[in-house]
């Protein structure tokens, strides 16, 4: 259950992903020169979970118990955004050891247990390549806590939110394409 107590943090189902390249064995998502250690290829990949977020909702949230998880206050992750240790950030990139370049990675930080994990890697996966494939932009970081913004902190820095019902969910999820595809 993504939220079986109310005044307790609730249950994630963090997905950390990857792309490999088996022809010259590495993992295409590194790139030690970036501050981020991340590739070109991995930015666009971060930005289509970025720009299809809302509309993946239903998919990776399906109840209305997992919108009652996705609350300020709780470390799980309520605005569209990314960053290194920013827990209130939707996606994190953690740290990338030098020795161990394999392990460049996203973390996807909003699905959670309820979910069906077919539909959910199918459409995390569909959602990025499309960001590869169209070449979305990736905003820039958030590292600052989101949950000490106020609501005009975050509407001037242009971050949105994850959908607060699975109600406003499915009318997301009704608006994109390439979410219904997947």
């Amino acid at each position: 259950m993504p939220k079986p107590l109310e005044k307790m943090e609730g249950s994630g189902l963090h997905v950390h992903q990857s792309l490999r390249n088996n022809v010259q064995d590495r993992n295409v998502f590194c790139d030690v020169s970036d501050d981020y250690g991340l590739s070109e290829t991995a930015r666009y990949f971060l930005a289509g979970l970025l720009y299809h977020a809302r509309a993946m909702s239903p998919i990776l949230n399906p109840l209305i118990n997992s919108y009652k998880r996705l609350v300020k206050g709780f470390e799980a992750p309520v605005y569209i955004t990314w960053a290194r240790v920013n827990r209130s950030a939707l996606v994190r990139v953690p740290q990338v050891n030098p020795q161990k370049l394999d392990t460049t990675r996203l973390e996807i930080r909003n699905p959670d247990p309820s979910c069906n994990s077919y539909l959910a890697f199918a459409v995390m996966l569909k959602c990025g390549l499309h960001g590869i494939k169209e070449k979305l932009p990736l905003p820039p970081p958030t590292e600052e806590n989101l949950f000490a913004m106020d609501s005009i902190e975050l509407q001037r820095s242009q971050i949105a939110s994850l959908p607060d019902t699975l109600g406003l969910a499915l009318d997301e999820f009704k608006k994109d394409a390439v979410v219904r595809e997947a």
